[in-house]
């Protein structure tokens, strides 16, 4: 099973709705079909790196929060990022992460 899925069933035991997307496309689809209160986004992902999309999503939709997932964040982070979760992390780094942003 992917990541995301596993960090979609995650969320949703936590209370969330949430729901996964395998590619940048993928994401910017949903976002633009759908409202979503936060943007969880890997760095490494088929079509666009992470801080890519989040450029794609402000454009968009300017408050969206994105929190960017990465082992090694860049080092010229990009604006669009609201926070930056280190893999690996714990599930409260999540839930601390998903309630300071929403």
């Amino acid at each position: 099973m992917p990541a995301r899925d596993l960090l979609t069933n995650l969320l949703g035991r936590l209370g969330h709705t949430a729901e996964a997307a395998s590619s940048a496309v993928e994401a910017l689809s949903k976002i633009e079909r759908a409202e979503f209160d936060l943007i969880l986004t890997d760095f490494n992902m088929p079509g666009m790196k992470g801080d890519e999309l989040a450029h794609e999503i402000k454009k968009r939709k300017q408050e969206m929060p994105v929190v960017l997932v990465t082992a090694s964040p860049p080092e010229n982070l990009s604006q669009d990022i609201d926070r930056v979760l280190l893999k690996p992390f714990s599930v409260q780094e999540l839930i601390e992460t998903i309630a300071s942003l929403t």
